[in-house]
Order: structure tokens, then sequence, then C-alpha cells
């Protein structure tokens, strides 16, 4: 039995890693996780002000889930200015790095 070439060729998907987007307040929980998975983002709901965001952690595709997530983060803030969001875990860093240089 013959396999097509491009069997020995395909790239190893990156791992995936999350962050954590912990809100002030738990009534907009459910309204980020909406807005994110309506951009096609993976959302886990872990607790009732806390979101996981599943994405790539590595590579070329790591930096733009970030710099994404850094995008919408700032569009929901204009959409909710009241609502905090906060970043924690792998990534936070990077993305409000990522955030404070966009908004200058």
């Amino acid at each position: 039995m013959r396999y097509p070439p491009n069997l020995t060729t395909l790239e190893v998907a990156p791992t995936c890693g999350s962050m954590r987007l912990r809100l002030g307040d738990q009534i907009y929980t459910e309204r980020l996780a909406s807005f994110l998975e309506s951009l096609n983002q993976a959302t886990i709901i872990s607790g009732p002000n806390e979101i996981e965001l599943l994405a790539p952690d590595s590579g070329k595709a790591g930096e733009m889930a970030q710099r994404e997530v850094a995008i919408y983060l700032r569009v929901w803030r204009v959409l909710y200015p009241d609502a905090e969001v906060s970043l924690t875990g792998e990534g936070a860093a990077e993305v409000a790095e990522i955030h404070a240089v966009s908004a200058s």
C-alpha cells in the first residue's frame, strides 16, 4: 500500500496554552466568553469571573494569538468600559505589553 508523500511532511501542531482572563464583575463573564467565541476563540468558563482562553503558546502562531487577544480586549473595553478584565497566566505579560504599545 502506498501512502501519499505529504504524510511524512506534516507539521506538528503548536502546543496549546491558555491565558486566564479575570473579570472584576461576574455579570460580564458570559458576555465576554460569547464575544470571544464569536471571534472564533476557544474559551472555557472556569469560574464565576474567570475565563480560560485556549491558544497556541509558541512560535509565530503563539505570537499572533497574543496580538489577536490584545486587539479583542481593546474592542471589549470600548464596548464595556466599566467591565474590568485582567490577564493572568502564560502569555499575559506579552499581551499587556502589546496592548500598551498599541495604545500609545
